[in-house]
């Protein structure tokens, strides 16, 4: 049994938690951390961690919650893995905290990170050279309708980097099963992250802007739009050395906002909070690889100024 710590145990982050946890009866879980708000941390541990799933819900009850990486230095949890999930813009924050903890040379002296977040680029941020960091995406949908509470909304595979090590796969892949969902560890796992770009990169802006589930994707007055950030996306990840077909990334777009038609993307939700997005790391990814390789993309400046000028608290009519 490896030992785990979520960094950023918001909707995604709690149930990876949920997922890695050793859930035997209802006997606290001692193997899974979860680091994340206080107001959220307080809650689970006041009362335990609700989980909403099909089948009914769940409570877990955490032996380890921290809000701070300096909560976990003051404790007796050292974690094989360190998971973290946070938002894009978060991750420079993050980094520092860790840093200036100086947990990387206590508790998580023998730690490997994972980020499995959105968007690209995440890797070069998170510059931590003293220890192995692999990158991750999911497709599983879960929302955060309130502290100590999340809900499952959809199902989708989680793919990670394939030079993490054997035991770690062997534990991660084995709990994953254990409750029911799908894991890989892929060779060609930036191929996985840019045709999860594709799709984010057309549902997340689209949905934030129009404040519609992603069904609105399927619109047949937006099909011109999409196929231009579709056809865009897939110019600039050709010349980042990821060749793909336009018509199937089309498909592959229109086959995700179908299945998920009634989910609110991640972006809608950050909107709707009034937090900032990740459109930085998405969108924004896309616009500054563009730049480099000097091809044009106006669809996806489009995007990433309107969803920009939504953040911009100082404009006033």
């Amino acid at each position: 049994m490896k030992n785990v710590m979520i960094y950023g145990a918001g909707a995604i982050g709690s149930f990876v938690g949920y997922l890695l946890s050793d859930v035997a009866g209802d006997t606290l879980i001692e193997n899974v951390a979860l680091l994340g708000r206080r107001s959220h941390i307080q809650k689970i541990l006041k009362a335990g961690l609700r989980i909403d799933l099909p089948e009914g819900h769940k409570c877990l009850r955490f032996r380890h919650c921290f809000s701070s990486p300096d909560e976990l230095r003051r404790s007796n949890f050292f974690p094989d893995i360190v998971i973290v999930c946070v938002k894009t813009y978060s991750l420079q924050r993050v980094l520092d905290e860790i840093m200036a903890s100086g947990a990387l040379n206590g508790n998580l002296k023998n730690s490997d990170f994972m980020l499995l977040m959105n968007g690209m680029g995440n890797k070069e941020v998170f510059k931590l050279t003293s220890h192995n960091v692999f990158e991750g995406i999911t497709s599983i949908g879960v929302n955060f309708p309130e502290d100590g509470s999340i809900e499952l909304k959809g199902r989708g595979k989680t793919v990670f980097e394939d030079g993490i090590g054997p035991e770690i796969k062997h534990f991660m892949g084995e709990m994953f099963e254990e409750k029911g969902f799908e894991i890989e560890f892929a060779k060609d796992f930036k191929n996985h992250q840019w045709n999860k770009l594709f799709v984010n990169s057309v549902i997340n802006p689209i949905t934030a802007l129009t404040r519609k589930h992603n069904g609105i994707v399927l619109s047949k007055y937006l099909e011109d739009t999409i196929e231009n950030i579709v056809e865009e996306c897939v110019s600039v990840a050709a010349k980042e050395g990821c060749v793909a077909n336009k018509d199937i990334v089309l498909d592959l777009v229109h086959s995700i906002a179908s299945k998920t038609s009634m989910n609110t993307s991640s972006m809608l939700q950050d909107v709707q909070r009034g937090r900032m997005t990740e459109i930085d790391s998405i969108n924004g990814h896309v616009i500054r690889l563009a730049r480099k390789h000097g091809i044009k993309v106006p669809a996806n400046e489009t995007l990433y100024a309107l969803v920009k000028s939504m953040e911009d608290t100082t404009f006033q009519l």
